[in-house]
């Protein structure tokens, strides 16, 4: 559930390099003034980290030299350095316009884009890049990226393979890959992918994670259990992998593993429904039915249109012989459920518990009468 984030974060993985003197690509005017020497004040102070420095030098760079293209860039990639997108968009914009072919500073934009959530335009900027220089991996890796997430899976996959095919010890495609495989429903692929990936970057937390869900889906309950104990390894704090081990603990019927690994991740992050809710139902399975209630009203806190939650907090209610509390909760599952084959089973039962439960249900009392109105006037 968290994979979409991860890809996010991958897409900008790849910073842009720094140029410095020498680098310029042939064709652009280079005069040797004042600006040069603000922009070559601008490249030492990056080196050492002084970006507010190194970008006050290369605005005034290219205030005296405007159409100086490594200073837009270097001042693109020191503004990305400060989470100043909108500056960076403008200076590698200015960069490309400048000179069309500079495939760098397209890949740089389309990084800045993708970070801002501007898919469209950062596969446009991607695609330019390779127009210049097909065999940039990084651009190759980042359109993949882009289309991920726009859901061109298939597309996305033959860039990963593109990059792949260049560097084949690349691991943000190859984790990508994996997330391509399994979101296409091939796990065997997925799980090599990840396996790859770990051997090439072994204390990566969410790759463990991820090649973990993909062994739950082969059923590979075993594998699946020591991979999310991996990611905890590395990851102390990694909620949601505390969450996947406990769930896979409970599919494997050890209820006291799993509710431990719920609650630790409700330790880690209190406000996620999806774990109260699943820690209800191992302590259902467990029999402690007011801890499952407990458990069941604070998911519904958190997110009162989680339709399960309703049917089993009622199914948890009538056990506890409180058929009327439950009614409402089987009635608000049925409103929130959307009919479907998954559902099918569920909004059946839910509806003959109902007739059930019927003879529970308050019944209307009669109006009382009113009495007429005083004649009297006003006081």
């Amino acid at each position: 559930m968290v994979w979409a984030g991860l890809l996010l974060a991958l897409i900008c993985a790849c910073p842009p390099s720094l140029w410095a003197k020498g680098d310029v690509p042939s064709g652009v005017h280079r005069n040797v003034t004042d600006a040069e020497t603000h922009y070559n004040r601008g490249v030492g102070l990056q080196a050492k980290n002084k970006h507010r420095a190194a970008i006050a030098e290369y605005r005034e760079a290219v205030r005296l030299q405007p159409d100086l293209v490594e200073a837009h860039y270097n001042l693109g990639v020191v503004l990305t350095a400060v989470d100043d997108q909108t500056g960076a968009i403008a200076a590698y914009r200015t960069a490309v316009q400048i000179r069309p072919g500079f495939a760098a500073a397209h890949h740089a934009l389309g990084v800045a884009l993708a970070k801002r959530g501007d898919l469209t335009s950062a596969i446009e900027e991607y695609r330019a890049a390779l127009q210049y220089q097909p065999n940039l991996v990084v651009a190759l890796q980042g359109l993949g990226a882009a289309l991920h997430a726009k859901g061109d899976v298939p597309g996305a996959v033959a860039e990963y393979r593109a990059a792949l095919k260049l560097n084949p010890d690349l691991v943000e495609a190859h984790y990508n890959l994996g997330l391509a495989f399994a979101a296409l429903g091939d796990q065997t692929a997925a799980i090599e992918e990840y396996r790859t990936t770990v051997r090439l970057q072994p204390d990566n937390a969410p790759i463990y994670f991820h090649l973990g869900i993909a062994l739950q889906a082969k059923r590979d309950l075993d594998g699946a259990i020591e991979a999310y104990r991996h990611a905890i390894r590395l990851q102390p704090g990694y909620a949601e992998a505390h969450h996947n081990l406990g769930f896979t603990l409970k599919t494997k019927g050890n209820l006291v593993g799993a509710i431990a690994e719920y609650q630790e991740s409700l330790r880690l992050n209190a406000n996620d429904a999806y774990t109260h809710h699943d820690l209800g139902l191992a302590l259902q399975d467990k029999q402690d039915l007011d801890g499952a209630i407990k458990q069941y009203q604070i998911a519904l806190k958190l997110k009162p249109d989680y339709a399960t939650v309703h049917y089993n907090l009622g199914v948890a209610l009538m056990a506890k012989s409180r058929p009327r509390e439950a009614v409402p909760e089987f009635r608000e599952y049925l409103r929130l459920a959307a009919d479907t084959p998954g559902n099918r089973v569920g909004i059946d039962r839910a509806k003959t518990i109902l007739k059930v439960l019927r003879q529970f249900e308050d019944k209307p009392k009669p109006a009382e009468a009113v009495a007429p109105p005083s004649k009297r006037g006003p006081l």
